[in-house]
């Protein structure tokens, strides 16, 4: 909206506010409903991943602790194995004993053949389980299954692994009397293939006789997977429809909650997507453990396919897939429940929220006008004294512009007697020269049109001079295009006299750009700068004095983008850096934030008026819509280090 008149102001004033309270309750409240909304699909995002993963969690607790269980267990029968071992063959070496003691008068091949015979029809374990005898020097002297072997050496046995297993246990039993080991051999009814054993010996000194006995790790383990599925695995429930299933690397189910199911191969089962179940998750097993989803052919508490989630985990040594899940459509029961209750929760919250918030409007409402009403007064009063203000300082930066341009034209004034001087003397001279010839009737026609011409260049000289000084008091506020290299040129012509005189170097680095802007304005705003630099080498006794004056084209950005000297002088897009650095020691830091301020001034009274670097503030910043800064800088010049101020100027090209 354009508020062309005080009238508008006023009613802006008055009722805007209103208008602004109102769009920002209705907003307000709007987003409130929309972010309830946001909230309660979050929530129940919330839920959703809550009862998943608390479910996958429970799934992954319960077939882990089976198979914790399941090693347990085995580590447990193991030892109740070797115990078992043990314990046979301690019993045979007390009968062993005894025999001895009866019979060792007798000598000792007869004491052998007896307790011999003694063990040879001694069964166990249902009948699985036999005592064998062997010597220490690898002879067999007993074995009731292979009676071939009997009194022939069997000490470079070896299973199929290339263990020795008779020398190794002789080597074992001559340092300990009893000795646990296992190999592989084969079994009485299963001569192609071997087995792992274990056998537990026991070395009888008198006689040199080893006692041993053994188990096949295979017949301990079916009897321990029946034992685990029998006793452990198919009692095992929880949670309603949740059971463990346990499937072979081969696809034979082995536990399920059916059955039926129980003793099939089920490797080639698929879901109603084509997802090989029993494939999967025998991948997932032997992958190590994991989560799979399919659709189960059945849900025991609906009787109809349903999708399930499962954790499985493979137990290699037994070559089982291990599972169970749960059926993600008690997740939409679940999340039902809570939607209503997320539901309920919000609808009263946002009620209390709308009321509040009617309640705030109409009292900010009320509050409002109010305000509106103090500010309007206040207003028209301010108004006045800002109207008195703006006549006060109108008249202030009139009378400030006039003083700046009467220093200027000062300064102006003393350059041109500097600029003047030296023609002046050359013309004066010429002149002199010609009458002294004269009267000494020595003038030559050479001699005078060689004075004639210098007399000439020199007013040509002076002519040109007050063009140059009268272009800078040129009113003209019209902008107009010029380069930065003839703006350069104009600043040092009117100023060298000044620069001759001080014996100060001019050090110049100029990008040659053309510029459309005030020129005179510009001209007069490097001016000041220019003679304040010079003015800074007064009463400083140094070998060198030096002014650096560069102009560069700047590339990258746009002025309003920067905040600092810095990003001035290395970020500007379509704009000029003018910077003017001197020697001359820099401006106390106290006096730093003060510089481009009116009246402030680091001369005496009777040097300066302090006008000068604040009307350049003024033509840069609000004329030219520049920037300027000042600051200390440290650098180094042919070897030397100098510390100066540097002024920094940029402007648009146009």
């Amino acid at each position: 909206m354009l508020i062309k008149s005080e009238k508008q102001l006023l009613n802006f004033v008055k009722y805007s506010p209103i208008v602004v309270i109102l769009i920002i309750a209705i907003i307000v409240n709007s987003l409130i409903y929309i972010q309830n909304s946001k909230n309660f699909q979050k929530d129940l995002e919330i839920y959703k991943k809550n009862y998943m993963e608390t479910n996958k969690s429970l799934i992954k607790q319960h077939v882990e602790k089976i198979y914790s269980d399941i090693l347990i267990e085995r580590d447990v029968k193991r030892e109740e194995l070797e115990i078992k071992l043990k314990d046979k063959v301690d019993n045979a070496y007390a009968i062993v004993s005894q025999i001895y003691k009866e019979v060792s008068k007798e000598g000792k091949e007869k004491s052998i053949h007896i307790i011999k015979e003694a063990l040879r029809n001694i069964r166990f374990n249902n009948g699985s389980g036999y005592y064998y005898l062997t010597d220490m020097e690898g002879t067999s002297i007993l074995h009731p299954i292979n009676t071939y072997l009997e009194n022939t050496s069997i000490l470079n046995a070896q299973d199929v692994r290339g263990t020795f297993i008779v020398k190794d246990l002789i080597n074992n039993l001559k340092e300990k009397d009893s000795y646990l080991n296992s190999y592989y051999w084969t079994k009485p009814n299963n001569k192609k293939k071997s087995f792992k054993k274990v056998t537990y010996n026991r070395v009888f000194r008198p006689l040199d006789l080893i006692i041993s006995s053994g188990e096949y790790i295979d017949d301990f383990t079916n009897e321990l997977k029946e034992h685990m599925i029998e006793d452990h695995i198919k009692k095992t429930t929880f949670r309603d429809n949740n059971y463990l299933f346990i499937f072979d690397y081969n696809g034979v189910q082995l536990a399920h909650v059916k059955e039926s199911y129980l003793g099939q191969n089920r490797l080639e089962v698929e879901d109603k997507n084509g997802f090989k179940i029993t494939k999967e998750i025998i991948n997932k097993a032997k992958e190590g453990s994991g989560y799979i989803k399919y659709i189960a052919s059945v849900n025991p508490k609906t009787g109809k396919p349903s999708e399930k989630i499962s954790y499985i985990k493979g137990l290699d040594d037994w070559s089982w897939a291990i599972g169970t899940g749960f059926y993600t459509n008690e997740l939409n029961e679940y999340l039902n429940k809570k939607e209503k209750e997320l539901k309920d929760l919000n609808d009263e919250s946002l009620k209390k929220i709308m009321l509040i918030s009617l309640v705030l409007t109409i009292a900010l409402l009320f509050t409002a006008t109010y305000i509106s009403k103090v500010l309007q007064r206040f207003f028209n009063n301010y108004n006045e004294r800002i109207k008195k203000e703006i006549t006060s300082n109108r008249k202030k930066d009139v009378i400030l512009y006039q003083q700046s341009k009467m220093a200027s034209m000062g300064e102006m004034i003393g350059n041109i007697a500097h600029q003047w001087r030296q023609p002046l003397n050359l013309i004066s001279t010429a002149a002199s020269r010609i009458k002294l010839e004269d009267e000494l009737n020595i003038l030559t026609k050479e001699n005078q049109t060689e004075s004639l011409n210098a007399i000439i260049k020199s007013t040509k000289f002076l002519s040109q001079t007050i063009d140059d000084f009268r272009e800078f008091f040129n009113p003209n506020k019209i902008a107009t295009e010029f380069s930065t290299t003839k703006l350069y040129e104009k600043t040092i012509q009117l100023t060298s006299a000044r620069l001759t005189n001080k014996d100060i170097k001019i050090i110049p680095n100029i990008d040659n750009v053309d510029i459309i802007s005030y020129e005179n304005e510009l001209l007069q705003a490097l001016l000041n700068i220019l003679n304040n630099a010079i003015d800074a080498f007064e009463d400083k006794e140094q070998e060198e004095k030096i002014i650096f004056f560069d102009i560069k084209k700047a590339e990258n950005c746009k002025i309003q983008d920067c905040e600092t000297p810095d990003c001035i002088q290395s970020n500007q897009e379509g704009s000029i850096i003018i910077t003017i650095k001197d020697n001359a020691g820099g401006i106390p830091k106290e006096y730093l934030k003060k510089i481009f301020e009116a009246y402030f001034t680091t001369k005496h009274q009777s040097q300066g008026t302090g006008i000068g670097l604040y009307m350049t503030y003024q033509i840069i910043q609000k004329h030219l819509e520049g920037y300027i800064s000042v600051e200390n800088k440290s650098f180094e010049y042919n070897s030397k280090k100098y510390l100066g101020a540097e002024f920094i100027i940029v402007l648009p090209f146009s």
